[in-house]
């Protein structure tokens, strides 16, 4: 049997959900008893540097001794703590029925701070899957949180931290925008009444905070928190998070059609990405500042980017992201001219958004094939597609905003003096419009 090295154990005890293999990872551990073993030591060793002992004890200690049984002893403790709380708690959260079932917080076999230390993992890894059972998993967490024992209870600063985080990042996900902001506050106070509070937790919370803003239209306030956090993610050594927070940075940027900001930014996060082998974080990039090449009108420089970007994509095997990064790439080949290998193209990712259900983006391609239809003058489909438009937004919920500018679209189809621009007009804000839903519609003068 292969084992996992220290480094990789590392890795995904630091930040399981960026792993790639994360679920061949834990299926591992679960039944290899020396990497569990090792993997406990690890996680023990993450959980005793918040605590003040290990300060202490490194204060006093001469240079060049071995480690003192007192610590060796209190990483053991941690150690055997966090197999009980595994023990407990493991068998209850591959259900949010049974877990919820469990009412956790009313025994005291978990009244723990690695039971705390657990549901925040476990939290974190749910957000995207399942947000309202991760924010289940962050809430019990605090509960427990609140009923430790008075010992306990003192040293939980860190801990309530990260459960107040990843009740932010569930709210975040579930849409909850200002509840989030009102828990990363409490995540604020909470790490800094920790003795020992790291500049990298609070760093965590900026980012998480970035997140929020940018789906609130805070983007300058966004940008900066993230490149705020990007510097102490770079000082301490975690390159995926570094690399996470200036694609916010960025993004930030781009959402207030500031490319140019954008563009080195991306590009940068490119170049990084490829030397440490980061391949989707290159794929992101890649695309990003393809697209701020297309908004800035250098398509030779987009077309390389988008070319490279699919690439990437095709190689790890992500089938709707291929789709989304195909589908841009048809849309600046018709919106560049060529519309002979553009047109066809532009059907194909159609075909497949919707095939994967991403309805909003195959609505919005739809809408590049129009503005084609219309540039070569083959215009008997039009009505019918663009009426496939406007059944596929109405089933997402259409805000007033939108309406006004499918009927625009509608009215100046029907009028039968269509331009390419106006299509397209329309398509670039109804892309933006989840990013900023209070924007008014204005027709194309």
């Amino acid at each position: 049997m292969s084992h996992y090295n220290e480094d990789e154990l590392s890795a995904y005890a630091l930040r399981p959900e960026a792993t790639d293999d994360r679920r061949a990872v834990e299926q591992h551990v679960s039944g290899c008893r020396d990497c569990r073993d090792a993997l406990d030591v690890i996680e023990a060793f993450d959980t005793a540097l918040h605590d003040p002992l290990p300060w202490e004890v490194a204060d006093a200690m001469p240079p060049r001794r071995e480690a003192p049984p007192q610590l060796l002893d209190q990483a053991r403790a941690f150690a055997a703590a966090d197999a009980q709380a595994r023990e407990l708690v493991m068998p209850l959260v591959d259900s949010a029925i049974r877990f919820r079932e469990a009412r956790i917080d009313e025994d005291p076999r978990f009244y723990t701070l690695a039971v705390i230390r657990l549901l925040c993992r476990v939290a974190n890894g749910m957000h995207e899957r399942q947000p309202q059972f991760g924010l289940v998993l962050a809430d019990t967490a605090l509960s427990i949180a609140e009923k430790l024992p008075e010992p306990l209870k003192a040293r939980s600063g860190w801990y309530a931290g990260t459960a107040w985080k990843e009740r932010a990042n569930a709210l975040r996900f579930v849409g909850r925008f200002r509840d989030a902001e009102e828990a990363l506050d409490r995540a604020e106070e909470s790490f800094e009444n920790d003795d020992h509070v790291e500049p990298f937790d609070l760093a965590i919370v900026e980012y998480v905070r970035a997140t929020v803003y940018c789906q609130t239209e805070r983007f300058v306030e966004a940008a900066q928190l993230s490149r705020e956090a990007a510097i102490v993610f770079q000082l301490y050594g975690d390159k995926q998070r570094y690399l996470s927070a200036r694609v916010a940075e960025a993004s930030s940027f781009y959402s207030v059609d500031r490319y140019a900001e954008a563009l080195p930014i991306f590009e940068a996060v490119a170049s990084d990405a490829r030397a440490i082998n980061e391949m989707w974080m290159l794929a992101i990039a890649l695309a990003n500042a393809a697209s701020c090449y297309t908004r800035l009108g250098e398509f030779e420089k987009a077309f390389a980017y988008y070319a490279e970007a699919l690439s990437v994509v095709t190689d790890l095997d992500v089938p709707s992201e291929r789709a989304r990064i195909f589908w841009a790439l048809a849309a600046l080949k018709v919106e560049s001219g060529q519309y002979e290998e553009g047109m066809p193209d532009l059907e194909i990712a159609q075909k497949q958004l919707a095939s994967f259900g991403l309805m909003n983006d195959a609505a919005l391609a739809t809408l590049d094939l129009i503005a084609g239809l219309i540039a070569i003058g083959d215009t008997d489909r039009v009505p019918q597609l663009c009426r496939s438009v406007a059944a596929a937004f109405a089933s997402e919920g259409l805000s007033r905003n939108a309406k006004k500018a499918l009927a625009y679209l509608s009215e100046t189809v029907g009028s039968g003096n269509a331009a390419p621009d106006a299509v397209r007009h329309v398509r670039t804000y109804l892309a933006r419009l989840s990013a900023h839903p209070q924007e008014e519609f204005q027709q194309l003068q």
